[in-house]
């Protein structure tokens, strides 16, 4: 009689590419599937960008009504009705922070391993970030074991007792390497698709276009870089609800030309090999994926102090306080961009042979 693998139901709110959702999807490509096999329990009916992948691997997408808190009830009632109903999933891993508490407590009734993972560092007192951790916050004696991308990630949502005890890990945002690897020939054909010449300086941001990622100092740094160097381009990778905002005020300054929204993409690794050096002034981060991506990428790396000294896994990495000066972060990333990084791929292949990422 043939063994079936253990189902692992991952939680998420819409499986679309953000840090967390790319980062399991980067495990679930690579794992024995004869083992262990990943499902996916999303808060929305929307198709989303990673669907169409997940059941080409095998796996299964459930829906459950997203929580809006008059919703309690029948929150509560689809999840006990699908545990009931779906015997096959013994582990439950939850990314969804905000109502983790109650899923996983009706895993647990069910017999179920639960796992809460936190992806986040420490965020500002907003009524949203207030409410959200109310919220989360009985999930610390709800949970079976804990992750977190980072320490900080982990202190910030599980508090020290939990990161302190043996039922808690670091669980490192991971990426398939060899994807990232430097190849001159790439960075010729993406630049040649982009209409951008060798010899101009290319700075690259990837991230979702919301503010925890400081959309606004992107802006006024990539403004800046455009005045400092007339031939500058500056690449804008990703999507988010401040997109169309942002878009149009680029377009009202006539910077389209200079300042490229591409929106959502498949072609990360390319277009990290056709830039010259890397933004990301985020208000805070647990562990960024796309920092790890950068890095492995060998573009210096021009980032805010508040996200977690964990990610410098290079020496490309250089911090900044997000009270500089816009023009200082601009002058940083073009004087670096001069300088090739390439050869430090070389030494993220030996570090990586060392550690788990």
């Amino acid at each position: 009689m043939d063994m079936q693998p253990i189902r692992v139901l991952e939680v998420f709110g819409k499986m679309n590419r953000g840090g967390a959702e790319t980062m399991i999807m980067n495990i679930y490509r690579n794992i024995d599937k004869t083992k262990i096999q990943m499902d996916f329990m999303v808060h929305t009916d929307e198709h989303c960008q990673y669907d169409d992948e997940i059941n080409q691997l095998g796996g299964r997408i459930y829906h459950v009504p997203r929580f809006n808190g008059f919703n309690c009830l029948k929150y509560i009632s689809s999840w006990l009705k699908f545990f009931q109903e779906h015997p096959e999933h013994s582990i439950v891993h939850g990314h969804m922070g905000a109502t983790a508490a109650i899923y996983l407590f009706e895993a647990n009734k069910m017999n179920r391993y639960t796992i809460a993972h936190s992806h986040t560092s420490i965020q500002p007192l907003t009524l949203w970030h207030i409410t959200y951790r109310l919220f989360s916050w009985p999930t610390r004696f709800i949970a079976k074991y804990f992750m977190g991308c980072s320490t900080e990630a982990g202190l910030a949502r599980f508090g020290k007792k939990i990161v302190r005890s043996r039922y808690y890990t670091n669980f490192h945002n991971a990426i398939c390497i060899q994807n990232y690897i430097y190849s001159i020939d790439i960075r010729k054909r993406k630049r040649n698709e982009l209409n951008i010449h060798e010899s101009q300086q290319v700075i690259i941001h990837v991230g979702r276009i919301v503010p925890p990622k400081n959309p606004l100092m992107i802006l006024n740094v990539f403004k800046e870089i455009v005045k400092q160097d007339n031939n500058a381009i500056c690449l804008w990778v990703g999507t988010g609800e401040l997109e169309t905002a942002y878009k149009k005020i680029i377009i009202s300054e006539g910077l389209q030309e200079r300042i490229l929204m591409l929106g959502m993409r498949t072609d990360i690794p390319e277009l990290l090999m056709a830039a010259d050096s890397f933004l990301f002034p985020s208000l805070w981060e647990g562990l960024p994926v796309s920092v790890i991506e950068a890095q492995a990428s060998g573009l210096p790396c021009v980032i805010s102090d508040t996200i977690s000294k964990e990610v410098e896994i290079t020496s490309l990495i250089e911090w900044h306080n997000l009270q500089e000066d816009p023009k200082q972060w601009a002058n940083r990333c073009l004087t670096l961009a001069k300088k090739t990084g390439q050869k430090e791929c070389l030494l993220f292949m030996i570090y990586v042979k060392q550690v788990t990422i």
